[in-house]
């Protein structure tokens, strides 16, 4: 079996800080100076040491885990009082044939000595107080830390799950784009091809990595604007402006794309007329401020809630919620004709 030795070292230093603590304690009850006092009481505390470690250890690894099965309560109450009467009496018997033979010769001990027999008992019971109190809280933190990771891989699946919605539907509205092309008999459709091809390496090894570069995920937006530019030509209207100050700014992938392709499907998708769409990309001090904004026909509105119920933004809103907690707002408006989504995200060192 392999030794635990930073658990190990752990014990050593908790009973390397017990003992003079206790000696200093010790001190104070028999109100003696530490001057005068102390060595004696150092020796006295390595004496009865054997006793406590045997008293301590019997009860963390045979006692405590009795606790957990409670129908062995009264079993645990008796091995407790046991455990103590055995620990007294060896204590006892140590100061008797061990430390005043050799240390005070000459001192008189009386084994059932009422007043020594209870000082025994307090000072057991603090040894055992102080090393279970420990032992407590360590298990606390480390249950808290267990907890923490359960949560941790909990979001983690929850997020590749979300991820790997996106992925196919990404793919099955785009591929919708080259079915137009083709039915067209359009000659720009290879070059349609070309440019999804592109994206599509961007989504499905790219986006495997936990963040990437802001430049990377802008860059895949005008990619996939050049590729839906092919289908709608002239009726098409897009405004794209870009200000970033750091590029390189990590930021969780996939993220932006999903409302771009909204605003394509919803707002040139859903009307036969001419279509303006808006997209804004501000990066100042780590802090994105991001819009889309489309125009939308009257008639498709009432007609459906623009797939804010679909799998497209709602699952995004899920993945800034897991990424981004507390740090991220969304507000989307549909008004004057307008489809109006605003991000802002504190892109946070990572």
């Amino acid at each position: 079996m392999k030794l635990n030795w930073q658990r190990i070292s752990l014990h050593v230093l908790f009973w390397a800080v017990y003992v003079p603590l206790n000696a200093i304690l010790s001190c104070i009850l028999s109100r003696k100076a530490l001057e005068d006092g102390f060595q004696e009481s150092i020796i006295g505390e390595a004496f009865s040491l054997p006793v406590k470690l045997l008293l301590t250890y019997f009860i963390f690894y045979y006692v405590i885990p009795l606790y957990l099965d409670r129908n062995k309560i009264w079993k645990l109450v008796g091995l407790l009082l046991l455990a103590f009467f055995v620990a007294t009496v060896l204590y006892r018997l140590e100061i008797a044939f061990v430390f005043l033979p050799i240390f005070k010769p000459d001192e008189v001990y009386n084994f059932v000595n009422p007043r020594g027999l209870l000082l025994t008992e307090f000072d057991l019971f603090i040894t055992l107080a102080a090393a279970v109190t420990i032992k407590m809280i360590r298990v606390h933190y480390k249950s808290l830390e267990f907890e923490q990771e359960l949560m941790r891989e909990k979001l983690q699946s929850e997020l590749s799950f979300l991820r790997a919605q996106t992925n196919p539907h990404f793919l099955f509205n785009t591929l919708n784009n080259l079915y137009v092309l083709a039915r067209k008999k359009s000659d720009k459709t290879p070059d349609a091809i070309m440019m999804l091809s592109k994206i599509m390496r961007f989504v499905l090894f790219e986006c495997r990595a936990p963040r990437i570069a802001v430049s990377d995920e802008v860059k895949v937006i005008q990619d996939y604007i050049e590729l839906e530019k092919l289908r709608y030509n002239k009726r098409l209207t897009i405004d794209y402006q870009e200000d970033m100050d750091n590029p390189n700014t990590a930021i969780a992938p996939l993220l932006l794309l999903p409302f771009v392709e909204n605003s394509f499907k919803h707002g040139a998708g859903g009307t036969t007329g001419d279509v303006h769409i808006l997209i804004c990309i501000i990066l100042r001090n780590n802090q994105l401020s991001y819009t889309v904004q489309n125009t939308l026909d009257p008639d498709y509105i009432s007609s459906e809630k623009v797939n804010y119920s679909g799998i497209g933004l709602r699952n995004v809103e899920r993945q800034l919620d897991l990424l981004y907690p507390d740090h991220h707002q969304l507000d989307i408006t549909r008004e004057g004709g307008f489809f109006t989504a605003n991000l802002t995200i504190d892109l946070l060192p990572t």
